[in-house]
C-alpha cells in the first residue's frame, strides 16, 4: 500500500506537463497510455488530456504527431497562469489610484495653462 503515490503533489506537478491530443476517432485511446498518464477523454469532441514528463515533452509530441489516429497535439498553457492571487486586489487598487492621479494632474495642468493664456 505504501507504493502508491499521490499524483497531485507539488513535486509531481512540477515534473509533468499536460498535452491536449486531438484524435480522429476514439478507437485508439488505449495506445495513448503508452506515452503518459491519460487524465481525460472527451466523448463528443474527440480529444484527450495526457500528462507526460516535462523532460520528454518534445520527443513525445513528435511521436504523437506521427501517429495516424492523431490530428494534432497542443501543449497545455497551465504553467503560464499565475498560481497565487494574494496581492491581486491590492495591485489593482494601486493601479486605479495611480491612473486617477495621472488624469487629475493632466486635467489640472491643461486648465491652468488655458486660464493663463486667456489673461
Amino acid at each position: 500500500m505504501n507504493d502508491l503515490k499521490n499524483i497531485n503533489t507539488d513535486s509531481d506537478f512540477e515534473k509533468r506537463t499536460g498535452l491536449i491530443v486531438w484524435l480522429h476517432s476514439k478507437r485508439n485511446i488505449k495506445r495513448l497510455m503508452n506515452f503518459g498518464v491519460l487524465h481525460y477523454v472527451s466523448r463528443k469532441m474527440n480529444y484527450a488530456i495526457l500528462y507526460v514528463s516535462t523532460d520528454k515533452v518534445e520527443k513525445i509530441v513528435e511521436r504523437l504527431t506521427k501517429e495516424n489516429y492523431v490530428k494534432s497535439v497542443e501543449i497545455s498553457q497551465l504553467r503560464d497562469l499565475p498560481i497565487h492571487y494574494d496581492d491581486v486586489l491590492e495591485n489593482m487598487k494601486q493601479e486605479i489610484e495611480n491612473k486617477k492621479r495621472q488624469e487629475k494632474v493632466k486635467n489640472s495642468g491643461i486648465d491652468s495653462e488655458l486660464d493663463y493664456k486667456v489673461w
